[in-house]
C-alpha cells in the first residue's frame, strides 16, 4: 500500500490493509489495544495470534472473521506469519443504507454481552468477500468519479455478507420513528451513561415519554431502555476491572454512584455476583 492509497483511504474514512504488508503492521503496531471508535474486520486467513474483546480471548484460526464494534475494548496479538486482510471504518458509513441502521443495533447487542463476533468463511463466502475487499482497495488505489459511492456501496454489501454469516439480521420491520427513536438513544447512551441513568433522562432529551422509549427501544433490540442503561453500566464496570487497577471505590466514583455501598447492590443485582466473585473469575481464567 503506498502513500497515495493511505491518503485517499484516510478521507474516505476506511482502511484496507493486506496483512503481512509493511503498512498492516505498522497500523496494527499503533492498535494493539485500543477502545475502538470505528468497526473493524480481521479476516484471518492463514497465521497464528490471539485477538482479545472485552476479555474474551480466541486463538487464530485459519478462514475465519472478526467483527469488532465501537466501545469495545479490543486486543491483537498476530504473528508475522498472518495473511489475510483488516478493514476498519465508522459506523457512519452504515447509516448511509436505511437497512443496515437497524443492523447496527443489532450488532451493538452483542456489544452489549460482551460476545466476540466471529464466524469461520467457507469456500463460497471466501470468494465473494474476497472480491469485494479487492474491488474496494481498487478504488481506494484509483481516484475515479464517484469513488466514495462506489467504496460504501461495496461496503454495505460486504457487511451484508457478514451479517449473514454471523446470523444477525436488521429489523426491516420496524416503524421508521422507532428505529430512529431507538437509534439515537443507543448513541446517546453510549455517550452519556455515566450521567444519565434513568429512562426518563432520555425520553426528555428525545421529546418522547419512557414508556413510549422503553416500547422502541426493545422492538429494534429485544430489550427495553432501561435494560440497555444496566447492561452498559456493568459492561463498562467489567472492563475497568479486567483492564485497571482501579477498586471498587473508583470504579464506583467513575460511573457516577454517589457511594461504593450503592454500586456495589447495583452490580450485584445486575450481573448475578459481587465484584469479589467477579474479580476471583478473572483471575481462573488467566
Amino acid at each position: 500500500m503506498n502513500h497515495k492509497e493511505v491518503k485517499s483511504l484516510t478521507r474516505a474514512g476506511i482502511e484496507i490493509y493486506t496483512l503481512g504488508s509493511a503498512d498492516a503492521v505498522n497500523a496494527l503496531r499503533e492498535r494493539q489495544t485500543l477502545r475502538l471508535e470505528n468497526v473493524e474486520i480481521l479476516w484471518c486467513k492463514r497465521g497464528a495470534g490471539t485477538v482479545e474483546a472485552d476479555g474474551r480471548i480466541n486463538l487464530l484460526a485459519e478462514q475465519q472473521v472478526y467483527c469488532f464494534l465501537p466501545g469495545q475494548l479490543r486486543k491483537f496479538q498476530l504473528d508475522e506469519s498472518v495473511s489475510g486482510y483488516y478493514l476498519s471504518f465508522p459506523p457512519d458509513c452504515l447509516y448511509l443504507a436505511p437497512n443496515l441502521k437497524e443492523l447496527m443495533s443489532s450488532f451493538e447487542e452483542y456489544i452489549l454481552n460482551m460476545q466476540l463476533l466471529t464466524f469461520r468463511a467457507d469456500e463460497s463466502i471466501q470468494t465473494e468477500l474476497e472480491g469485494i475487499v479487492k474491488k474496494m482497495k481498487r478504488e481506494c488505489e484509483n481516484n475515479l468519479w464517484m469513488r466514495s459511492e462506489v467504496l460504501s456501496g461495496l461496503l454495505n454489501v460486504f457487511m451484508i455478507y457478514i451479517s449473514r454469516e454471523l446470523g444477525v439480521s436488521g429489523h426491516t420491520l420496524v416503524v421508521s420513528r422507532e428505529g430512529e427513536i431507538a437509534r439515537k438513544f443507543m448513541t446517546m447512551l453510549k455517550e452519556q451513561f455515566i450521567t444519565r441513568k434513568k429512562v426518563a433522562d432520555y425520553a426528555d432529551a428525545l421529546s418522547v415519554t419512557p414508556n413510549y422509549l422503553n416500547t422502541a427501544v426493545k422492538k429494534v433490540t429485544g430489550f427495553t431502555a432501561s435494560y440497555q442503561i444496566h447492561k452498559l453500566i456493568i459492561l463498562e464496570a467489567k472492563r475497568r476491572m479486567m483492564y485497571s487497577d482501579c477498586s471498587l471505590k473508583e470504579i464506583a466514583y467513575y460511573l457516577g454512584f454517589e457511594s461504593q455501598a450503592h454500586f456495589s447492590k447495583f452490580f450485584k443485582s445486575k450481573s448475578g455476583m459481587n465484584y469479589t466473585s467477579f474479580k476471583h473469575s478473572l483471575l481462573e481464567a488467566v
